[in-house]
């Protein structure tokens, strides 16, 4: 219920199972809209397209007074449907659509007069354009074009006991984002021989106003001879009181012979800078603006090896994967920070003459507060994903 919820990085199914990298990855057999300067990077005959879902449990505990509350959840979601294709010799474009952020929670008490239950759900989406250009021999610039849609709406239901004159109390906000924005990439490749390379890449999106419209509803319905709705209704629009954070990202990457990449990232936002009203406060004051999050950062490390390129073996053309990350959320709560770390592992299946591949992996994460960790979080994620890679712009010379 904090802020627009978790947000996602641009993770597709080879990137998750290396812990998220994806800055400085060398990778020509891989849609990365993690840094869109990589599109001019790949073959100029080659069309990619990308497409993958995931299913996740996690396991909540509430340390509370003297109880420990547990709960258990299970979901599913479609990831991302993303491609890429050449449109020169040194230009490249890509399409598609993926998570930005995604709410899902829900939870309830007993209070004096009744009960008390609150849940969120929701999320916003980025469909995107990339385009990218191959400036000086292995110097790439890039940039992604992004529309933000969707809502998040969080609702608090009362239900007092019958000795009230009242049913039901339910408070409703929901924010819609109609939103645009823009990711500016650069990657430089040096050979160091003819086996080793080093990639270096960096990433920059500009802080901005968010823009949609924020509505919050009261509803109470009462049994006092008939039944009646009353409603009370506010819409704010969502430039005047939100703004996004502008992002950092910097990344390195080693590739070995077309058989060993390793890739580390950092990324860093500030959004303790940004202006946001919680969705509990109605006073656009500059205390109620300001202070609501940390500055987030998260650190990534990630490898993906095949013992051989060209193998009449099939598990010596399988791409293993493994990976770790730290994370601070920019999420605040009470004065106490939000810290995950996790760890994943991946295979990538050769399909179609190796042309193409399965891409699947499990992370695992695990989430707390801090200093007063009262709420701890364990989850698993599984990912499923199909890369596909097509010789479309190749022109045979016999038919």
């Amino acid at each position: 219920m904090y802020g627009l919820g978790s947000l996602d990085d641009c993770t597709l199914g080879i990137n998750s199972g290396m812990g998220g990298v994806g800055y400085a990855i060398n990778n020509k057999m891989q849609v990365n809209p993690k840094n869109p300067a990589s599109y001019a990077a790949m073959d100029s005959l080659t069309f990619l397209f990308d497409v993958g879902m995931s299913v996740e449990t996690d396991w909540v505990k509430e340390t509370l007074n003297t109880k420990t509350l547990r709960e258990t959840k299970t979901y599913a979601n479609f990831d991302y449907a993303v491609l890429q294709f050449p449109m020169g010799k040194h230009f490249a474009a890509s399409f598609g659509i993926m998570p930005f952020s995604k709410v899902n929670y829900s939870y309830g008490k007993s209070i004096n007069f009744g009960e008390y239950s609150t849940y969120g759900e929701g999320g916003i989406h980025q469909v995107y354009l990339g385009v990218a250009a191959k400036l000086y021999k292995n110097l790439y610039v890039g940039v992604n074009a992004s529309y933000l849609f969707g809502n998040v709406t969080h609702s608090t239901t009362i239900l007092p006991n019958s000795a009230y004159n009242v049913v039901a109390m339910i408070s409703q906000s929901k924010m819609h984002v109609t939103d645009y924005k823009f990711d500016f990439g650069l990657r430089y490749t040096q050979n160091i021989n003819e086996k080793n390379l080093i990639t270096i890449g960096a990433v920059y999106s500009p802080k901005k106003k968010m823009l949609g419209k924020r509505y919050n509803d009261l509803y109470q319905l009462e049994t006092s001879g008939e039944t009646s709705l009353t409603v009370e209704s506010d819409t704010v629009s969502l430039k005047s009181c939100y703004e996004m954070a502008e992002t950092y990202g910097a990344g390195l990457g080693y590739k070995w012979d077309d058989r060993l990449i390793i890739g580390v990232d950092f990324t860093y936002q500030p959004w303790s800078k940004v202006n946001y009203l919680p969705l509990w406060k109605t006073e656009f004051t500059e205390d109620a603006l300001k202070g609501n999050f940390n500055d987030r950062y998260r650190i990534s490390l990630g490898a993906e090896y095949r013992n051989a390129v060209y193998s009449t073996k099939y598990v010596d053309r399988m791409r293993f994967r493994a990976g770790a990350y730290y994370e601070k959320s920019y999420i605040k709560l009470n004065g106490n920070d939000l810290r995950e770390v996790g760890a994943s592992i991946g295979l990538g299946l050769p399909i179609l003459k190796d042309k193409s591949l399965i891409n699947v992996s499990a992370q695992y994460y695990h989430r707390k507060l801090s200093p007063k960790a009262t709420v701890f979080e364990n989850g698993v994620l599984f990912s499923v994903g199909i890369s596909f890679n097509e010789f479309w712009f190749f022109k045979r010379k016999i038919e």
